[in-house]
């Protein structure tokens, strides 16, 4: 009779992780990115956790010019994921749709693998118990419904999510996924355990997103006002010219 071949290649430990550089990303534990890859060490990385049903370690790079990174040129702390989908375009790019699932720091690097590995802890949230992350988690989820309304294009489904989360580190990370703020800022939020300090965070950056969108609205109110005058300006004249 004829047997099954195929073995299961021996999967990592726990405390291993395949590590996939990425450029100018930083994915948060409880979000849901595309990511599109290239670079061949990334993409053999990728293939042998889907493979491997593993998971993976995002690493944002210190210098998104450097082509073959280390793990010199990467931070010490990201986010371990599960790959939801794998898709090959047809221009050969690879994309990946992952979920972010926890925060986790390097402790060493592992040799021995044709893509990066390393050896690693996983983080855990402080201060949660504390009695001013409910203060700060509604004070950060009206300022998130302030956001999306001067959003003009928000959907409305995004406000019943946010308003949905309960809790406040998943709240932290979503909004801070979203945030209009550069990678290095993201990933300054990615490094804080502390709960009351990463809401704290969130909530300033945010207050200054939504300060500029408030700024942008106006400025575009009285552009269209101002051009509404001098509108109704020329077809009085065209009137007056007529009669």
């Amino acid at each position: 009779p004829a047997t099954d071949e195929r073995r299961p290649a021996p999967s990592l430990p726990e405390d291993m992780l395949i590590v996939l550089p990425v450029r100018n990303m930083v994915l948060f534990p409880g979000v849901i990115l595309p990511v599109a890859i290239k670079r061949d060490k990334t993409v053999a990385g990728a293939q042998e956790a889907v493979r491997a049903e593993a998971k993976v370690g995002f690493l944002l790079q210190k210098d998104s010019g450097t082509e073959d990174p280390g793990f010199d040129d990467l931070h010490r702390i990201g986010t371990a994921a599960s790959i939801v989908r794998y898709i090959t375009a047809p221009d050969g790019t690879h994309h990946l749709v992952c979920q972010g699932e926890r925060r986790f720091r390097v402790l060493d690097a592992v040799g021995g693998f044709p893509y990066l590995v390393a050896r690693v802890e996983y983080l855990s949230d402080s201060g949660a118990a504390h009695a001013e992350v409910e203060a700060r988690t509604l004070h950060l989820k009206q300022k998130a419904m302030e956001a999306i309304s001067l959003l003009p294009q928000a959907p409305a489904e995004l406000a019943n999510s946010v308003q949905a989360i309960e809790s406040p580190a998943t709240l932290a990370d979503t909004i801070a996924s979203f945030l209009d703020v550069k990678p290095a800022d993201k990933q300054e939020l990615l490094e804080v355990t502390d709960l009351r300090e990463r809401l704290e965070r969130v909530s300033t950056l945010l207050t200054r997103r939504v300060e500029v969108l408030r700024l942008s609205r106006q400025i575009e109110q009285q552009t269209k006002d101002a051009i509404d005058d001098r509108q109704r300006e020329i077809v009085l004249r065209e009137q007056l010219r007529q009669i």
